[in-house]
């Protein structure tokens, strides 16, 4: 029965890595020789050339000024929409007073024309203004001086609690 049988596959197995030759690289490495790796110089060991370090100074100067040259055009920018909606706002408000101008000359030309032809309806209901009619108010009498006091201390006693300024 064993041989009538198909073979069975076997199960898969996780891939193993592979090198650049497709080679299948061992499981187990050997430890890194220190022997074969080399350090990289520094960078102080080989002075850059004075062109390019004022290249270079160039360049983050240039992005500096850059920096400040677009914050400067975007405050400026920002103050010239507010003040021109500031000076939309004033001119809309002038317009509307020179509307209301307008119209009280109008109400009062009006006014003054009904007065004209009520006048010249009932002439006799309008008296001239004479010195004779006019009507004199006494004044009121004087109030006693109330004495201020020349300094601080001479203050009463009950507002020395209070603030005095500011």
């Amino acid at each position: 029965m064993t041989a009538s049988r198909a073979r069975m596959p076997e199960p898969q197995r996780s891939p193993q890595p592979l090198d650049r030759k497709n080679k299948r690289l061992q499981a187990s490495r050997p430890p890194a020789n220190n022997r074969n790796v080399k350090r990289l110089p520094r960078t102080n060991s080989f002075p850059l050339p004075l062109w390019l370090r004022v290249l270079m100074a160039t360049q983050k100067l240039s992005i500096a000024a850059t920096v400040l040259l677009t914050a400067s055009v975007f405050a400026i920018y920002g103050w010239t929409v507010y003040a021109q909606e500031q000076w939309n706002q004033q001119y809309k408000k002038l317009e509307q007073l020179q509307r209301q101008e307008r119209q009280l000359t109008n109400a009062a030309g009006s006014f003054d024309n009904e007065m004209l032809q009520s006048i010249q309806k009932k002439p006799g209901e309008l008296v001239r203004e004479s010195p004779e009619k006019s009507i004199f108010l006494q004044a009121a009498p004087l109030r006693p001086k109330r004495e201020v006091p020349s300094t601080v201390s001479e203050l009463p006693q009950s507002k020395r609690n209070e603030s005095l300024g500011y």
